[in-house]
């Protein structure tokens, strides 16, 4: 009776997951201040991929491309910049230590510069026109490390 109470919860969790990140992702169209949430999805992705819960890793995925379609971006660059850092830097570095404050900083800061490194890329090899940098990015990169260090202690710190 219990696993089945958990598995229910768990189940309405993700789909609350599921529906907020939807409206939240609309509702950046509106407000272009709100960043893209990008350090507290990898946190997700990152901690249900150590924990073989691979349903959670293929949903944010799906709310990842969910975001480069409604922003009209090249899609699959960001599913490709989460599993470069979680296979590359991610693991390496908790492999030396566990997880600490500089480690989140680092894993948000990385997939800011391998996501904005990726649509150059495209833009180069596809010759399009899609990224602009500007000072908004920076603004992303603080408040997204801000929030993903909140997520970190309110959900995964253990």
């Amino acid at each position: 009776m219990i696993y089945k109470q958990t598995k229910t919860k768990q189940f309405f969790y993700i789909i609350f997951g599921i529906l907020f990140y939807i409206i939240y992702t609309s509702t950046s169209d509106i407000y272009p201040m709100l960043p893209p949430l990008i350090g507290v999805l990898f946190l997700i992705f990152h901690k249900s991929f150590n924990n073989d819960k691979i349903y959670i890793s293929i949903i944010v995925l799906i709310c990842l491309l969910f975001y480069e379609l409604d922003k009209s971006l090249i899609i699959g660059i960001a599913p490709c910049v989460f599993f470069v850092v979680h296979l590359f830097i991610a693991q390496q570095l908790e492999s030396l230590l566990l997880v600490n404050v500089i480690f989140i900083l680092i894993y948000v800061i990385a997939l800011y510069i391998f996501y904005f490194a990726g649509m150059l890329l495209c833009n180069v090899l596809f010759k399009t026109q899609i990224l602009e940098f500007s000072t908004l990015y920076i603004y992303y990169l603080v408040i997204d490390s801000i929030l993903a260090l909140i997520y970190y202690y309110l959900f995964v710190k253990e």
